[in-house]
């Protein structure tokens, strides 16, 4: 249960992801068993937003599973709501349950459960997923032990982030190195165009480009190529001038 030591414990753990063996999907399965185990609750289950859709993460049982499946099928349920809205959303009775979301009802009704407690994963106007409690009587969790969930939701949501915005700034590095890299080769061709062709270097780039478009080719395949082979230029068909389009002919 809650106490001042295990909440802290719990939010260093979740907010502390930028290790290098970071898994979202196994993140989402310790999220769900540390809450089951902190709110003394026997199903809890996470969901994280993925490209705008919520998609089941991990769940501390098998019927955290099943009942996402049916709101994801369904497209309604309180996991859902709790998402869409950012705020908490606690449904302690099936009667009101099955006037807002029937199928769901019937599910968590035929699982044993009687209500639900969803909490938004969201650090200030970005949400990231939700954890969600099964509740077996249907008793809205104290005071206390909401706003602790309520806190390592957001140290988690915080740790989510973080990791999401480290592999985008690699990814956007990697592309640019991947530029970087592509445009010294051709800038390499070029160089050797020019030398063996005694060219300036736009004209040996336009015979570059040209000779690719017309063989399908890219300009970086095609300079590769120049530069990794020791052939001239007239062996890679280089040699000729630049077709100039006629005015008259078209």
């Amino acid at each position: 249960m809650w106490d001042e030591l295990s909440l802290a414990c719990a939010c260093l753990e979740f907010a502390d992801t930028l290790g290098s063996r970071f898994d979202e999907s196994e993140f989402a399965e310790r999220l769900a068993r540390r809450t089951g185990e902190l709110t003394g609750c026997g199903c809890t289950a996470v969901a994280l937003a993925q490209q705008r859709e919520l998609r089941f993460a991990g769940a501390s049982d098998p019927a955290g599973r099943m009942l996402h499946a049916v709101q994801a099928r369904y497209g309604e349920g309180p996991t859902l709501a709790c998402y869409r809205s950012g705020r908490t959303v606690h449904v302690g009775d099936l009667s009101a349950m099955s006037s807002r979301w029937p199928a769901f009802a019937a599910a968590v009704g035929g699982a044993g459960f009687r209500g639900v407690h969803a909490v938004p994963l969201r650090r200030h106007d970005v949400g990231v997923g939700t954890v969600s409690l099964f509740l077996r009587d249907g008793r809205a969790p104290t005071p206390g032990s909401a706003a602790a969930l309520e806190t390592l939701a957001s140290a988690a949501a915080v740790g989510i982030l973080q990791q999401r915005s480290r592999r985008h700034h690699e990814v956007l590095a990697r592309q640019l190195q991947e530029a970087l890299d592509r445009r010294i080769v051709v800038e390499q061709a070029k160089g050797i165009l020019a030398e063996r062709l005694r060219v300036d270097p736009h004209e040996a780039f336009e015979r570059l480009r040209a000779h690719a478009r017309r063989y399908r080719r890219t300009v970086h395949g095609l300079a590769a190529t120049i530069v990794d082979s020791p052939a001239g230029p007239d062996e890679h068909g280089l040699t000729a001038p630049i077709p100039v389009p006629c005015a008259v002919c078209g």
